[in-house]
C-alpha cells in the first residue's frame, strides 16, 4: 500500500501496540441513531449481516470495498433521505439506500444475488427507484441525438440508469471511478452525463483529461531542483492548481473535473490518497499544500483496479460499466 517498513533500530525505540477490528455493528447503531433513526439496533444488525454476506456471496472483484468508510457513507446518505422523507418508514429508508448505494459497482453477475440478499433481509418491500427525471429525459434525447440509442428498451433503460447511477455517486464523492472493460462505455457514460447536466440543470462541465502512466511521477507531480530549490509544476499539479481557482462571477453553476484516464498503481495514486478522503488535500513534495474545492472532482477511468491498494479503493466512489449491459455476451 505504498508504505515501507520501519528499519529494526528504529522498531526497538517504539513499544507494540494491539489494535482489534473494529465492531461495525456499535458503529452503524450509533450512527444510526445520531442520524435520527428510532430503530437503530435491529436496523444496524441487518446492515451488517448485509455487507458480512456480500462479501462472502458475491464474486471477488478488486474494486469492490464492504470496509468501515463504505459503510460510513451509506449511514450519512440514510440520514439525508430520513430527514427529507421524515413520513417514509425507517426500514425502507436504509434498503432503498443500501440498495441504491452499492448498486453502481457490482458487476452484471451479482446484481440478481445482492438484490436476492436485499430481498432477504427486507421482505416485502420494494422501492422503486426515484427521482431525476428531467435529467432523466435530457439523457435520453442526448443518447438519441447522438446515435447510442439501442433498438431493445431494456438495454436503453440500463444505460440512462447506469449514468444516473454516476451523477448519485457523484453527489456524496467527490472521487469517483468508472470502472470496466474496454468497450463498455465508460467515455459515453461520462460525456452524456456532461451534456445532460448542462441542458437539465444549466450546469456547464469543464473537463481536463490526463494519462497519469504518460509522463514519470516528477512529470506528473513537478520537481524541485535540488541546488536552486526551485520549483516546476507537473501535469498534475498545474491542472489541479488552475481548475481549483475560484469560480469567477458568471460562472457560479461552472462544475470541473479531473479525468485520470489510465491504469491505476500505488505509484502514483498513493500520493492522491490525500485529496480522495475527507481531507481533500494534494501535498505537493514542495510542501505546498492545495485543497480541492467543492466545485472540482476527480474521475478515474480505468480498465481494473488490480494494482490499487485497498486505502485507495475504499476511499472512492465506484461505478461499474459493463458490456453485458448493452446487450454483448
Amino acid at each position: 500500500a505504498g508504505r515501507t517498513e520501519l528499519p529494526e533500530s528504529l522498531k526497538a525505540l517504539f513499544r507494540p501496540v494491539t489494535m482489534v477490528v473494529p465492531d461495525l455493528q456499535k458503529i452503524a447503531e450509533n450512527m444510526l441513531f445520531s442520524e435520527g433513526f428510532d430503530d437503530s439496533k435491529s436496523l444496524a444488525k441487518k446492515m451488517v449481516v448485509l455487507y458480512k454476506l456480500s462479501k462472502e456471496q458475491l464474486s471477488k472483484q478488486y474494486h469492490y470495498d464492504f470496509g468501515l468508510r463504505s459503510m460510513k457513507t451509506v449511514l450519512v446518505m440514510a440520514g439525508d433521505l430520513k430527514r427529507q422523507y421524515s413520513k417514509i418508514p425507517e426500514e425502507l429508508v436504509l434498503m432503498r439506500i443500501l440498495r441504491d448505494a452499492n448498486m453502481p459497482k457490482y458487476v452484471f453477475e451479482d446484481v440478481p444475488l445482492f438484490l436476492g440478499l436485499i430481498n432477504d433481509l427486507f421482505p416485502h418491500m420494494d422501492c422503486p427507484r426515484v427521482g431525476y427525471e428531467d435529467l432523466k429525459i435530457k439523457i435520453a434525447s442526448d443518447l438519441e441525438k447522438n446515435g447510442f440509442k439501442c433498438l431493445d428498451n431494456t438495454v436503453h433503460i440500463d444505460q440512462i440508469d447506469k449514468i444516473v447511477q454516476l451523477f448519485e455517486t457523484q453527489k456524496v464523492r467527490h472521487t469517483t471511478m468508472v470502472v470496466g472493460p474496454t468497450g463498455g462505455g465508460k467515455s459515453l457514460v461520462l460525456k452524456t452525463l456532461a451534456n445532460a447536466r448542462l441542458h437539465s440543470e444549466g450546469t456547464s462541465i469543464k473537463i481536463r483529461i490526463i494519462n497519469p502512466k504518460a509522463q514519470t511521477l516528477n512529470e506528473l507531480y513537478g520537481t524541485m531542483d535540488p541546488t536552486t530549490r526551485d520549483w516546476t509544476d507537473g501535469v498534475l499539479s498545474k491542472i489541479f492548481r488552475d481548475l481549483n481557482q475560484p469560480l469567477t462571477v458568471g460562472r457560479e453553476k461552472e462544475v470541473r473535473w479531473i479525468l485520470l484516464d489510465g491504469d491505476v498503481d500505488a505509484i502514483w495514486v498513493e500520493n492522491m490518497n490525500s485529496v480522495m478522503d475527507d481531507n481533500r488535500l494534494l501535498t505537493l513534495p514542495n510542501g505546498e499544500r492545495i485543497r480541492l474545492q467543492p466545485h472540482c472532482s476527480i474521475i478515474c477511468e480505468v480498465f481494473d483496479l488490480q494494482y490499487a491498494s485497498p486505502a485507495t479503493i475504499s476511499r472512492c466512489g465506484m461505478v461499474w460499466v459493463d458490456p453485458k449491459n448493452l446487450g454483448h455476451r
